[in-house]
């Protein structure tokens, strides 16, 4: 689609994606600040600044990934100038009143605590901190709860005003409206604001695993879970085309926005032909986390009653190796492309889907990652898919949670 980008002096990256005869607009703004920014004893300042800077609804939200953080207002076209206006407001003047800190501390604290009572988040967070001993992605971006207990308003705003500035921001508008006039709106609301130097690189990179790393949790739950994570590169790398297909045959592709799909689970993969058709679990999913930096490809299963995780594991390791063994057919290579294909048409439906796929490519590389990868993804070869199960699907690199769910609790 015709996409217009342009940089004003202050630095903010603007991408404006007219769509004629639309009504409505999507403005998004991505933020280059995530969990990854931050240090130990400030773990879930970037969610916390989020929560300062947002409180609303509906079509209007925001959130905080490992690598950027977004906001986002989906309103009539007409409105253009109130969420401009709201997102210039956001970007440099927040107060960071210390009565709203503390009600905020009160708030992001609560969302801690209900997050351990998921089993689910439990084992997400062991498996990164098994797996990334240097790396700040051995958090999760909700941060520990004694950071939270600990912080103050002085770091907090600190950490805001290095790290919201134009020149740190790219700015997206996705809806009904004329390029030339958006950008003039544009240039009112945002030229006025002061660049900030830009924020240090991250210099902190992850050891090559040495040995298979495991976990234990016993806590209450309603069944067994098992989490596998494998070590990948980041999402620029050459090889994230060739693990896209190996993603989709082995757990099916839920789309470069995953949390977009909501519960839904793919059924035409080996996974849970092997699993769940057999009725050794009920779930089974596989997450290809594409980050700034080398990430993981995520493999979790929910025991069925009364089957081991034992088995489960087994399951999983016997599929994994046929993988690496044997490339997949071509039938089923080309049934994984026309899978990556429906999700890439499904993020597309809408100014609201569209700006989130944009602001998420911009994340991670530029506005136009997704378009980029999907021709690359078209391209890749079936022999490609076992060299790369070949190269990360290593037991030496992987970590592995399980889960036991206490009796009696759920």
């Amino acid at each position: 689609m015709p996409t217009h980008v342009e940089t004003l002096e202050n630095g903010l990256k603007v991408v404006l994606r007219p769509i004629p005869d639309t009504k409505a607009l999507s403005t998004w703004v991505v933020y280059r600040i995530g969990s990854r920014n931050e240090v130990p004893g400030m773990t879930g300042s970037t969610h916390w600044v989020e929560h300062m800077l947002f409180k609303g609804g509906g079509k209007m939200n925001a959130f905080t990934d490992t690598d950027y953080t977004m906001y986002f207002e989906t309103i009539p076209a007409s409105a253009m100038d109130t969420a401009l206006m709201i997102e210039s407001e956001r970007m440099r003047n927040a107060a960071f009143d210390p009565k709203e800190v503390e009600a905020e501390r009160t708030v992001v604290i609560s969302e801690r605590e209900g997050a351990e009572n998921q089993p689910e988040f439990l084992v997400d967070e062991e498996l990164w901190g098994l797996a990334f001993h240097v790396h700040p992605y051995h958090w999760t971006p909700i941060g520990y709860k004694q950071d939270l207990a600990a912080l103050d308003r002085e770091p907090l705003y600190r950490h805001y005003l290095r790290y919201y500035a134009p020149n740190n921001a790219t700015l997206i508008l996705v809806g009904g409206f004329d390029p030339a006039v958006a950008m003039q709106h544009v240039r009112e609301a945002f030229s006025p604001l002061k660049p900030e130097a830009p924020p240090e690189p991250l210099r902190l990179s992850e050891p090559e695993q040495r040995g298979e790393r495991r976990s234990d949790l016993v806590r209450p739950g309603p069944a067994d879970l098992l989490s596998i994570g494998w070590h990948i590169p980041a999402a620029a790398h050459d090889d994230t085309p060739a693990l896209i297909l190996l993603s989709t045959v082995l757990g099916g592709w839920r789309g470069l926005i995953s949390f977009a799909s909501g519960d839904w689970r793919p059924r035409s993969n080996r996974l849970y032909r092997a699993l769940v058709e057999s009725k050794l679990a009920t779930d089974v999913g596989v997450r290809q986390e594409m980050k700034l930096d080398p990430s993981l490809l995520i493999t979790s299963a929910t025991a069925a009653k009364d089957v081991s995780l034992d088995r489960i594991e087994h399951a999983i390791d016997r599929e994994v190796d046929k993988l690496r063994r044997t490339p997949p057919s071509r039938t089923e290579v080309e049934r994984a492309k026309q899978q990556v294909r429906s999700w890439a048409r499904y993020e597309q439906d809408g100014v609201t889907f569209q700006g989130m796929l944009l602001s998420a490519g911009e994340g991670l590389t530029s506005w136009d990652f997704g378009d980029r990868l999907l021709a690359k993804v078209e391209k890749v070869r079936v022999e490609r898919i076992r060299d790369v199960a070949r190269t990360y699907l290593v037991d030496e690199h992987r970590s592995l949670v399980r889960f036991h769910a206490q009796e009696g609790t759920g």
